[in-house]
């Protein structure tokens, strides 16, 4: 068994504890970074490009008209978007990209797949009725009747304060986000660990992770769409009570080994995906409609 899996399976709050704390510095510095670096490296990036653009090297190139177009639409289009569509338009490709390749990973031949079944065997030694217990407890905020209320609720609130695109955004991401979650099941139809319990729900296929998957859909949009309408101040915390509440539902899949750990990983990095590319749509209309009103 991997010395990594066997430490992991022993000290598994240690380890998810860790795995909380990276993720939540990195979340605060990026925040920070973004609040202070990314205006002014957007105005920059901007001026250089007009600069650029109005020299002699742009003259050369707005003489070859295929060059022309198409440096000349990509900036408009770029513009147009703004800071938090291209953010959340990259943070989908860098999201596709990584479930494209974990998805590679889970035939029972390839290393992480090994790995996985290492770790699951390691928890399912070393995790006592307890731990067990605690983290059953934890994973029904993931349950698909939960996640199911919680977005319906929010949709309503949605529509009572007459926020369309608000509530279009939020039923098209959640909504569409779960049914593309199952569909990819189906898909790849991974049969889930072996375990000795019955404290959650433990039916149907295991990649990706529909718990994972659905807290990032539910918890994070929810999230996204609370930092909009708050003062900046209070957008750091709110971030990572979302990201702590979005990883203890996941990683409850891992300890309670209904879950192999790239299902998780999985189902983060597709839910993940999925919702920027919503992001970038509500921007983007956002920004239109400002735009038409002035």
């Amino acid at each position: 068994m991997s010395p990594v899996a066997t430490f992991i399976g022993e000290h598994a709050i240690l380890a998810l504890s860790a795995v909380s704390v990276l993720l939540l510095l990195t979340t605060g510095v990026v925040w920070k970074l973004i609040d202070r670096v990314w205006e002014p490296l957007w105005r920059l990036v901007t001026r250089l490009w007009d600069a650029l653009w109005g020299s002699k090297l742009g003259d050369v190139l707005r003489r070859i008209p295929l060059v022309r177009d198409t440096l000349a639409r990509g900036l408009s289009v770029w513009r147009y978007l703004g800071i938090h569509a291209v953010a959340s338009f990259a943070v989908a490709l860098v999201g596709i990209a990584v479930f494209v390749e974990l998805a590679d990973e889970i035939d029972p031949h390839e290393e992480l797949a090994r790995f996985d079944a290492q770790l699951a065997q390691a928890l399912q030694v070393n995790v006592g009725p307890e731990m067990l217990e605690v983290f059953a407890t934890i994973t029904r905020l993931g349950d698909r009747n939960v996640t199911i209320v919680i977005a319906a609720l929010v949709a309503l609130y949605f529509l009572l304060r007459r926020w369309w695109l608000h509530a279009a955004i939020w039923v098209l991401a959640t909504g569409l986000g779960g049914l593309l979650v199952r569909l990819l099941k189906q898909h790849f139809a991974r049969a889930r660990p072996v375990h000795e319990h019955a404290l959650t729900d433990s039916t149907g296929w295991s990649f990706p992770s529909g718990h994972a998957a659905g807290a990032v859909l539910v918890y994070g949009m929810l999230g996204y769409f609370i930092i909009r309408q708050t003062p900046s101040r209070w957008h750091i915390p709110i971030a990572l009570v979302t990201i702590t509440l979005v990883t203890f539902v996941g990683f409850s899949r891992v300890v309670l080994q209904v879950h192999y750990l790239s299902d998780v990983l999985a189902g983060f990095v597709v839910a993940g995906a999925w919702i920027a590319l919503w992001v970038t749509a509500f921007e983007v209309i956002r920004r239109r409609d400002s735009a038409g009103q002035r």
